[in-house]
């Protein structure tokens, strides 16, 4: 099972890669928090069409549900903003779940809960080694070039490395 905060969403979304989700790991949950972030809320990019999120929702892959721990999400919620705190709490309440989120802070508030995860970089790499994308680079440079993605260049040129596309 995977959930998801707003961002490997809505980079996917930018630069087209949103049904590598579904490819990678057929249904995805997403708390309600996430949701309105992603489909009410202006995305940091115009390219991140809330469409692409209405047809997973549609199709059944993409799967809006509520944390049931609101302690935790309140706890949470001091240090995180609504949509991590509650993606993270979804992700402890189902214990072999890997979670999906790029921003650092909560990140690290989710390996202390012992929450396997991953980010957008992940889902890429993830997809090249399985045959979905021929290359990542392009698909990185889009994301820091035109939708403002905050990628150290040594983080830039690691990936690269394990995706095998730096000469």
């Amino acid at each position: 099972m995977v959930v998801s905060d707003a961002s490997p969403l809505i980079c996917l979304s930018a630069i087209r890669q949103f049904n590598l989700l579904r490819l990678l790991y057929g249904e995805v949950l997403i708390p309600a928090a996430v949701w309105q972030e992603i489909t009410h809320i202006p995305a940091f990019s115009p390219a991140a069409s809330p469409q692409v999120a209405e047809d997973a929702s549609a199709a059944g892959w993409l799967q809006i549900t509520t944390a049931s721990n609101r302690p935790l999400v309140t706890q949470l919620e001091t240090l995180l903003d609504p949509g991590e705190a509650e993606a993270i709490a979804l992700a402890v309440e189902h214990a072999s779940s890997l979670l999906l989120i790029d921003e650092r802070d909560g990140g690290q508030v989710a390996r202390t809960l012992n929450v396997p995860l991953t980010g957008t970089l992940g889902v890429l790499l993830r997809a090249k080694a399985l045959g979905h994308i021929p290359a990542i680079k392009p698909l990185l440079t889009e994301l820091v070039e035109q939708h403002h993605f905050r990628l150290h260049p040594d983080l830039l040129h690691r990936v690269l490395a394990e995706a095998g596309e730096v000469p």
